[in-house]
């Protein structure tokens, strides 16, 4: 009984200390594990990259494209008309929101390393939404794309085929029982 009464005491004892430490200013916040998780994340979320967290599969699949078509550097105004229209086409945008989707597209694209380098990471937080229709218009999206203009076709093709890897393997079909 006294060891229980001697650990309660000091049980007591910390948090009165904790109470006045927290009185007199001293944050003590940092000792919560939970609160240092959520921070944690918010920080994460707050200074990432935000090509890394659209959900959208229309989105994506616009950042797709503009990444596709930046690869070579600025866009030319053949690329950029050319875009508008695959967007009202494939998307079935009308023309104001094609051109917000595209703005939107470039803005994100930033310097464009990350969005490069990085397909798969873009598509995974809108993956499960994407259905074979989607993948396979974004796909015919990419390779039109590509054609507008010869230069750098190596890069561009490197780059369909990690997306295409992607897609291959999310709807990939064993086609056993």
């Amino acid at each position: 009984m006294h060891i229980i009464l001697g650990l309660l005491g000091t049980i007591v004892t910390i948090l009165v200390l904790f109470k006045r430490l927290s009185d007199a200013g001293v944050d003590i916040g940092w000792l919560n594990p939970f609160a240092w998780r959520r921070r944690r994340a918010w920080r994460k979320q707050y200074e990432g990259n935000p090509i890394f967290s659209l959900y959208e599969p229309l989105e994506v699949a616009a950042l797709l494209a503009t990444t596709a078509a930046k690869i070579d550097g600025d866009l030319s105004a053949e690329e950029k008309t050319r875009l508008l229209s695959l967007f009202q086409s494939e998307f079935h945008k009308d023309e104001k929101e094609a051109s917000d989707l595209l703005m939107s597209s470039i803005y994100l694209f930033g310097d464009g390393q990350d969005a490069i380098a990085k397909p798969e990471k873009i598509m995974k937080s809108a993956l499960d939404k994407f259905d074979e229709d989607k993948a396979r218009s974004v796909m015919k999206l990419l390779k039109e794309i590509s054609q507008i203009e010869p230069k750098n076709q190596e890069a561009k093709q490197q780059y369909i085929a990690k997306i295409k890897a992607v897609f291959d393997a999310q709807f990939r079909t064993n086609g056993e029982w």
